[in-house]
């Protein structure tokens, strides 16, 4: 990698890559934020005002939106309660005494200064008292709950990366098991939540009742009738009870932790996602209920003071139509990363970053998994793959598999054809192979010590190669070089496997993984997940110093033989 060869320290480039990806991901929620809170003039539909005459008060006592340098001042707090309490009273109390030339003016024919709409816009103030259909905080509460739920988000990914790149803390990233046996108070919260009882309704399972089933028959009905209450209560149990006591024990244990509650802060955005985007139908469907603002200017009057005068308006319908796509936009890039922490909370060592996705070549795809007695899967049935849909995970339903905590997978280029691969290859195929490079003079060397392709493997290990008689080294880079890319059997021809595809290797899932880091959590260069973490059969192994701990990496090595320390050694070895 570039980086490394820069000087870069070792996990420091995968670091930097991760607070990038990140960052980027909360410029996003911020863009969003910015979107909905930042309205102008631009926003609103200035054909059809809502007030009728325009409205002028006292020079600063028209309330602005957003203004936030005032927000710590107590004058502020109070005018909003009273312009929300009494509306027609606070109106009476800062109505401009001046004689302006706008009073009274209908709104569809108000003089505004261009400048003046460059403006913020303000509070939707009318003098009859009376706020408007669609009220006036809606898609500013949203940009609000975005930004924090954004900001939340981008802390918890960078703590969960930052955990998994890290020797020492890559173990302690907890899922749903280790948290049911570490956090016995989740059990309760998962019981007052009500999920549970719910879905023993809707399945026919009934009620437990002093140690008896109750309700079996009528549940699924009572379950489908009180659906909408039950899923109210979720809603609000889950932002007033579950995320609260979350975000509290992640302050605590924030690496432990983060997993989950990256879960459920997505989740939550989610929701509110759906929420959006059901609330933007609804003002897409009848102007009447559309948000609305005021848009307000200043006016001279006559004794030479200054009002502030406004006409208030709706949104337009294509503003409502953007919110809709954030809305759905919000939505399925939260349940997206929801989706892409369950995998890693049903079993730990499935887990993989966040921040950070990695191309998967379409030769892995179609992926086969069987049971160890060779039948399909769950959820698969005989000859399905198990992912066959180039465009999805490709590790797709591994980790709902019953004994997916003690398997993984390893991937290692392989060609498609055996007679490109040279540990497969005999004696006749090393000389064939030779003979196609037009060094044909090294046969003879070849045949009387037998070397076949597994010895020449070792050869090359171990730069043995001059005892063949190669003491040539550009005649060594040759060999070296085309090995692999020319057939055995088709060397004498001169055909070359110039289309050599790479496809994972058929393995059992522990086959490849050396016994010290089958119990061990840990990240390759390509991200792929392997056998590790808390909920591991060995448990957590926690480590004062980062560079005691042995190096992250799985090797798919040729079996090499058996005390062979120099290449004279293997060559005796074979005859």
């Amino acid at each position: 990698m570039w980086a490394r060869k820069c000087g870069a320290p070792p996990q420091w480039p995968s670091r930097v890559k991760v607070m990038l990806q990140s960052v980027a991901t909360a410029a996003l929620g911020l863009a969003v934020f910015d979107y909905m809170s930042n309205a102008d003039a631009g926003y609103l539909d200035l054909s059809a005002p809502v007030s009728t005459t325009v409205l002028c008060l006292e020079k600063d006592a028209w309330p602005m939106r957003h203004s936030s340098s005032s927000w710590f001042e107590g004058a502020t707090w109070m005018d909003w309660y009273e312009y929300r309490e009494n509306m027609v009273q606070y109106v009476d109390e800062h109505r401009c005494m001046g004689n302006t030339s706008q009073s009274g003016v209908l709104c569809a024919k108000a003089d505004v200064p261009l400048n003046e709409l460059e403006g913020s816009l303000g509070v939707p103030l009318m003098a009859t008292g009376e706020w408007p259909v669609g009220r006036n905080d809606a898609v500013e509460l949203y940009g609000y709950l975005f930004l924090l739920f954004t900001f939340i988000m981008w802390l918890v990914v960078l703590v969960h990366d930052l955990a998994l790149l890290s020797a020492r803390y890559h173990n302690g990233v907890y899922d749903f098991a280790a948290i049911r046996r570490r956090f016995p108070c989740s059990r309760l919260l998962y019981t007052v939540w009500g999920f549970r009882f719910f879905k023993r309704l809707l399945i026919g399972r009934g009620i437990l009742c002093c140690r008896r089933r109750c309700f079996q028959r009528v549940g699924r009905f009572w379950g489908i009738l009180l659906a909408p209450v039950f899923l109210a209560w979720f809603v609000v149990a889950y932002n007033i009870l579950i995320m609260p006591v979350a975000a509290i024990f992640f302050i605590i244990y924030p690496v432990r932790l983060s997993r989950v509650m990256l879960f459920l802060t997505c989740l939550a955005m989610a929701i509110y996602g759906v929420i959006l985007s059901v609330h933007a139908c609804i003002w897409m469907s009848s102007a009447e209920r559309r948000q609305t603002y005021a848009i307000i200017w200043a006016s001279p009057t006559r004794e030479g003071g200054e009002c502030i005068c406004g006409c208030v308006y709706a949104l337009k319908g294509s503003i409502c139509t953007n919110l809709l796509l954030i809305g759905v936009g919000v939505a399925y890039k939260a349940f997206s990363l929801c989706f892409r922490c369950l995998k890693g909370l049903r079993t730990s060592n499935w887990a993989h970053l966040i921040s950070v996705l990695f191309p998967i070549p379409l030769g892995v795809y179609e992926v086969y998994w069987t049971q160890p007695d060779g039948g399909p899967i769950r959820y698969r049935v005989d000859g399905q793959p198990v992912q066959a849909e180039l465009a999805f995970d490709s590790f797709a339903l591994m980790d709902e598999q019953p004994e997916s905590a003690g398997t993984t997978v390893n991937l290692a280029p392989c060609s498609i054809l055996q007679e490109f691969e040279p540990a497969t290859w005999s004696v006749d195929d090393v000389v064939r192979y030779l003979e196609a490079l037009h060094l044909g003079r090294y046969g003879a060397a070849i045949r009387t010590h037998k070397v076949d392709g597994p010895t020449l493997l070792q050869l090359m290990r171990l730069d043995g190669l001059s005892e063949l008689g190669v003491t040539s080294e550009a005649h060594e880079a040759k060999i070296r070089e085309r090995l692999g890319t020319w057939g055995a059997n088709s060397a004498s021809s001169g055909h070359r496997n110039s289309n050599r595809e790479m496809s994972s290797p058929k393995m059992t899932a522990l086959q490849a993984v050396p016994e010290k880091h089958q119990d061990r959590e840990f990240v390759g260069c390509c991200g792929f997940p392997c056998i590790y973490g808390e909920n591991s059969r060995a448990g957590t192994k926690d480590s004062d110093d980062e560079a005691e701990e042995e190096p992250c990496v799985v090797a798919v090595e040729d079996p090499p033989a058996a005390d062979a320390g120099t290449p004279r050694d293997v060559l005796a070895s074979t005859t």
